[in-house]
């Protein structure tokens, strides 16, 4: 496995790193919350609305509050955190066609949309992932929707790894074409809380032989 080493500590444990920060009662992060939740949750309704999708699996639900703001029937929430799933699956007990599952205890199934929402510069080590992406891209048979950066940065945060994504797409799912990238108009930068502000930014993408 290639992660992240600092000095002389082991390689950082993305996968563990999530699991124990639930444990401990921790939450998804600022950008699950807030306006920038609303705006996320804004933008991916609207999505599935004008688009028609029907059915739409996240990996990386994390504790669901950005869930909380959905507006569809059909939804699978996957996660690494065993906590998480469980703490999802009572929160939103009350919503029919929606299921919350371990990323190890289920089949994966075939999705209009594939989203993956400031998960990827969370995965340090690359055979994380790599693995991470094939599975987003190969249980859509429409649209994949990606919240993140997208450049090659290592993070002075050890939890952080910055990635140009794009590039593991045009070298590994060709078909996939990326059909939208709005700017994010609450974009991180001098000056600005990253509490209510984000480097990340949407790039949907399409695969050209769906149809």
């Amino acid at each position: 496995m290639t992660g992240t080493t600092r000095g002389n500590q082991p390689p950082f444990n993305s996968t563990e790193y999530w699991k124990k920060r639930y444990r401990k009662g921790g939450t998804s992060g600022a950008g699950s919350y807030g306006r920038l939740a609303e705006y996320k949750a804004s933008y991916i309704n609207e999505l599935v609305k004008t688009r028609q999708i029907d059915t739409v699996v996240e990996w990386g639900c994390g504790d669901g509050n950005q869930a909380s703001y959905f507006n569809f029937d059909s939804y699978v929430g996957l996660d690494v955190s065993q906590r998480a799933v469980r703490s999802c699956r009572r929160k939103f007990a009350h919503k029919t066609g929606w299921e919350f599952w371990n990323v190890d205890d289920v089949k994966i199934d075939r999705f209009d949309l594939s989203m993956s929402l400031d998960v990827v510069y969370h995965l340090t080590e690359d055979d994380v992932f790599n693995a991470y992406m094939e599975n987003l891209f190969s249980c859509s048979n429409k649209y994949v929707l990606i919240y993140s950066s997208n450049r090659n940065e290592v993070s002075a945060v050890s939890h952080v790894r910055h990635r140009k994504f794009t590039d593991w797409v045009s070298n590994n799912v060709p078909a996939w074409v990326m059909v939208d990238a709005p700017d994010n108009p609450f974009e991180f930068g001098p000056g600005k809380s990253a509490q209510t502000n984000s480097f990340a930014k949407f790039w949907l993408f399409e695969d050209v032989d769906h149809g």
